[in-house]
């Protein structure tokens, strides 16, 4: 990055009325998101009790496109963390015009990102999920999922883009909204299109693809509508918004982001791939332990979104004691409330786990991966919270390399070497707990140095 471009990070234009005058908080921004990534779990917990009553493979195969499908969504997610960062710093400035040009800008690299994601599945999905070592059944099934649900990339990007500038704007509950709406329509489709009810074709794995792509694409038309009628408080914007200067400002921010995401995708399907050679019902288990803590993560997710608005906007308004006093309220909150939602998760695993799935090998398994991640979830709050508040800051670079050290060099493998030495797949589940403390004591150190303030001033 040319110190040009680093010197306009921190330049706007004139300043300009905010819309809104309210005190922001972090529970003010937090619970709408918490609301909204709850819903989102919920799909999650509807969609595994639908392709439950099909059995073990359609489990695993479902789980397994979603993780595929996310390492192709890693870099598109990181551009929300170069979105938030600026558009969060252009409103704390009281720049809204600029806020609503990143938007733009936003939009456009995204949706061209998405068709490039598409090019990739269409022409290298049957090798990668070749790699995972699944019966023949299951790669089957995970490849026609995957193939649907990559359709929808575009609307779900634009989606993406929307809420998130909404969100570093302080407006948490226009995406909660939206997200209401859109989840909703994901329920029903999802028990219709799986098991054939409501009059609705019967059409398995694929229905489930097919209910969240249609989800995805009436959340970024609501979304669009809203936007061009300027009901929002991110606006249109003036046209020349994909400038260079504007996308690389974004992607200087973004890239580390990407990178992170990008390794940490790769990083869990690395993993995802040491569970499978244990075979298909660890596998199985893995996918539904996931889904019983997104109770959990949703809470950490939400208050990570309030520490990077708050964070960046008081950055953005020349406080710096507001960035870091927000970002230790973000962290406390979070601990708390995952420390209490990972034990009650625990104690009722293994009555949730019968609940979705008829296998009591299936369900032994996901009692135990629960209980682990239950004693991880102190630690995981402190990543959650603390890496938001720098990527709010715009230091996208410190989580990169922590995710590097956590992931690549300690869980996977660990992990490897666990399943080498022919001990059971609960060891492989306990490398989790390495992995997690490692890097919320590297987080922590990071947040006390200060360092990440002048992310993009220097």
């Amino acid at each position: 990055m040319t110190e040009q471009i680093q010197k306009k990070l921190s330049s706007l234009d004139e300043p300009q009325e905010l819309p809104h005058q309210e005190t922001l908080t972090v529970w003010g921004l937090a619970w709408p998101s918490i609301l909204n990534n709850l819903l989102f779990s919920l799909v999650g917990l509807v969609s595994i009790y639908a392709v439950g009553n099909i059995g073990t493979e359609a489990v695993a195969a479902v789980g397994t496109g979603q993780r595929i499908f996310w390492i192709f969504q890693a870099i598109i997610m990181a551009i929300m963390a170069g979105t938030t960062a600026l558009v969060a710093r252009a409103v704390g400035a009281k720049n809204m015009e600029e806020a609503a040009q990143v938007t733009r800008a936003s939009i456009g690299l995204c949706v061209a990102l998405a068709f490039l994601a598409m090019a990739i599945v269409f022409f290298s999905g049957e090798s990668i999920i070749n790699l995972l070592g699944l019966d023949e059944e299951t790669k089957r099934l995970s490849l026609n999922y995957l193939y649907v649900l990559i359709v929808f990339t575009p609307a779900f990007s634009i989606s993406m883009v929307i809420s998130t500038s909404l969100r570093a704007a302080g407006d948490a509950k226009t995406p909660l909204l939206i997200g209401l709406f859109a989840n909703v329509i994901n329920i029903f489709l999802l028990l219709g299109l799986v098991n054939g009810k409501f009059g609705l074709p019967l059409l398995g794995t694929i229905g489930a693809a097919l209910s969240g792509g249609i989800a995805f694409s009436l959340a970024s038309i609501l979304g669009i509508g809203l936007w061009l009628g300027n009901y929002l408080i991110i606006r249109v914007g003036q046209s020349g918004s994909l400038s260079k200067e504007r996308i690389q400002r974004i992607i200087y921010v973004a890239y580390p982001a990407a990178m992170e995401a990008i390794v940490f995708q790769l990083g869990l399907l690395s993993f995802f791939w040491i569970v499978a050679l244990y075979g298909t019902a660890p596998v199985a288990a893995y996918n539904i332990g996931i889904n019983l803590l997104m109770v959990s993560f949703t809470v950490g997710g939400g208050f990570a979104i309030a520490g990077a608005t708050l964070t960046g906007q008081k950055l953005g308004a020349k406080n710096p004691d507001g960035a870091m006093k927000s970002g230790y309220e973000a962290a406390g909150m979070t601990v708390l409330s995952m420390g209490i939602l990972g034990i009650i998760v625990a104690y009722y695993s293994r009555e949730l786990a019968s609940f979705f799935i008829d296998d009591p090998d299936v369900v032994n398994y996901v009692v135990n991966f629960v209980i682990i991640f239950a004693i991880i979830q102190p630690f995981m709050a402190i990543e959650f919270s603390l890496s938001g508040a720098l990527r709010g800051a715009g230091d996208t670079r410190s989580p990169l390399i922590i995710t590097l050290v956590g992931l690549i060099l300690v869980r996977v493998p660990l992990a490897y070497v666990l399943y080498k030495s022919g001990l059971g797949v609960e060891w492989v589940f306990g490398t989790l707990i390495a992995d997690y403390i490692l890097k919320a004591f590297l987080f922590m150190i990071r947040y006390r140095s200060k360092r990440w303030m002048k992310a993009l001033s220097d």
